[in-house]
């Protein structure tokens, strides 16, 4: 019996056996249990499972019109924080398409294709998103018309260079003194994105897309007073009115003009040679006849004024003129003097404030003018207090009228520099600032037309040049008024 149930339970064994076989020959391995899912994170965070990564990118697509629409474009993407990884796992945990929209809709704002610009100057940077590649060349290009005559940089574009220096102006190079880098992107949806070449034009040279200052013309306006009334230059002005040609023009009743200051995201610096027909004005020189009555005079010599062809090598920032030097001088006719005489018996004259002499040898350069302009430092909008002159042949500076020097020092001076203030008499003051050099000292009493200095770049300054102010009874006046 005991050899039965042996036997029984040995045959039990090699049936169990060989079902197990049998069942592992003819059944999958547990491997098929594994699935291939995507499991989609937004900003790190695991959002849940996925079938079909292109289903959910193409839901997002459809479902952005309002998107499409705005910014015109064909396609709206991701955010940029939305991450999709496949992944292979037991779970059968899924969620619809569906259910992921509506999980980072509201989240993260969804993004289309489009270019990042940035713009570094030493240690600033500016960054600012635009769609089409095209725009910022177009915007470069108006930016740079807005402060070169667009003839004279087709010339340039062209390399039309003249065989001998004509009247006008040859550009040698015109650059952004700025580091501007562009990179295609997708950009957020909800970023300020400029979409045209006419926006991004005003953004480079205003550094806003809405301008808000705006001003309505009354009867009395010129464009002088517009541009005087709200802190601007009149060049500033006609920059931000392109339709308004030239400072004469006339403007009607109502008329609104744009008077935001300028602002440019990057400073245009352009580079020249200019050459010009000046007319040299005649000096008027004063001699005193002791033989006769102080209301007595006549012209012993009348003045007749000069002509010269100048060409100027010059430097500017953003229409502003940082440096203008004398390359060439041809006198075609020499000025002359005008001499009057004027009656001197029993009268002691201190000085004659109805004529004054030019500060400079001639020709020259106004390189800045009396009022409102950009400071060519600081690139805001500032009030300049006298004229700015450049461009001579010689250093030389001569007191524009007889007097007593009152100071002569040498240093930074606020941003004078060295300079010189000489009190005319009859409420007249002048100051020379920028000097390189001295040759009068305080208590000096001067003569018109003397040698006083040299002129410098000390102080504020970008190039060498003469800043003359001039007071009136304590007030700054438009000293080139002094020669109308």
């Amino acid at each position: 019996m005991n050899k039965e149930v042996s036997f029984s339970s040995i045959l039990f064994g090699v049936i169990i056996c060989s079902l197990v076989i049998y069942m592992s020959l003819i059944f999958e391995p547990t491997k098929s249990q594994i699935h291939d899912y995507y499991q989609v994170y937004l900003s790190g965070e695991k959002i849940g499972l996925i079938r079909s990564e292109d289903e959910l990118y193409n839901l997002i697509d459809e479902e952005q019109k309002e998107i499409k629409e705005k910014y015109k474009v064909d396609k709206v993407y991701s955010p940029s924080g939305l991450e999709i990884q496949k992944v292979s796992t037991y779970s059968n945990n899924l969620m619809s398409v569906e259910e992921i929209y509506d999980e980072i809709k509201d989240i993260e704002p969804f993004t289309i294709e489009g270019y990042e610009v940035s713009i570094i100057n030493e240690d600033e940077r500016k960054k600012f998103y635009i769609l089409n590649k095209e725009d910022l060349d177009k915007a470069v290009k108006n930016t740079v018309l807005a402060f070169v005559d667009e003839e004279a940089y087709e010339k340039y574009l062209n390399s039309d260079q003249a065989e001998e220096a004509k009247e006008g102006k040859e550009i040698t190079d015109i650059y952004l003194d700025s580091n501007v880098s562009i990179k295609k992107t997708y950009v957020p949806s909800n970023e300020n994105i400029i979409t045209d070449a006419d926006t991004l034009s005003m953004y480079f040279l205003f550094g806003t897309t809405e301008l808000t200052d705006t001003y309505k013309v009354k009867a009395t306006d010129t464009i002088e007073t517009i541009a005087y009334d709200n802190e601007l230059g009149v060049s500033d002005f006609l920059i931000a009115n392109p339709d308004i040609v030239g400072e004469n023009a006339l403007l009607a009743v109502g008329q609104e003009v744009n008077v935001s200051p300028i602002a440019p995201l990057s400073n245009i610096v352009v580079e020249s040679f200019e050459t010009e027909y000046q007319t040299i004005t005649y000096d008027t020189k004063v001699e005193f006849d002791k033989n006769l009555n102080a209301d007595e005079s006549y012209v012993k010599q009348q003045g007749s004024n000069g002509l010269s062809k100048v060409t100027f090598a010059t430097k500017e920032m953003n229409g502003v003129i940082l440096s203008s030097a004398q390359v060439n001088n041809e006198v075609i006719a020499e000025a002359v003097d005008r001499i009057m005489v004027y009656g001197a018996k029993n009268v002691v004259y201190y000085g004659n404030t109805t004529y004054w002499a030019w500060p400079t040898v001639k020709p020259f350069r106004i390189s800045s003018n009396y009022g409102y302009r950009v400071h060519p430092i600081r690139g805001e909008e500032h009030f300049h207090s006298g004229v700015d002159i450049t461009g001579t042949s010689s250093k030389n500076i001569f007191a524009i009228q007889s007097g007593t020097v009152t100071s002569a020092s040498t240093g930074w001076n606020s941003g004078a520099g060295t300079n010189i203030r000489i009190d005319h008499g009859n409420g007249y003051v002048s100051v020379y600032m920028h000097l390189s050099k001295l040759l009068v000292k305080k208590g000096d009493t001067v003569d018109k037309g003397q040698l006083i200095g040299i002129m410098g770049c000390t102080g504020s300054c970008t190039g060498t040049h003469l800043h003359l102010t001039v007071y009136k009874n304590g007030v700054m006046m438009n000293p080139l008024k002094l020669y109308q």
